[in-house]
């Protein structure tokens, strides 16, 4: 009976890591027409969220304020990529 759980719990656990990973593939591609939050943008530029709102203050990376968020055009993202 417990290790019947533990199976269950195992496929679980592997099915979540699975939609994951599909997730973050589907997620690579930058759509230069769509706006990011900075933690997307800090995904894809594979930094931390503080940095990247740091090359916002900077004038390194577009951004707009928006509610206390930041908000990222996907071509500002590419452009800085392309550096």
């Amino acid at each position: 009976m417990i290790w019947m759980s533990i199976v269950r719990a195992g496929t679980v656990v592997s099915l979540a890591a699975a939609a994951l990973q599909l997730y973050d593939h589907a997620m690579r591609e930058i759509k230069p027409n769509r706006i990011y939050t900075t933690r997307e943008a800090a995904r894809f530029l594979g930094i931390g969220r503080r940095a990247v709102i740091e090359l916002i203050k900077s004038g390194q990376l577009t951004g707009k304020l928006a509610k206390k968020n930041y908000r990222i055009p996907g071509q500002s993202i590419l452009d800085y990529l392309s550096k």
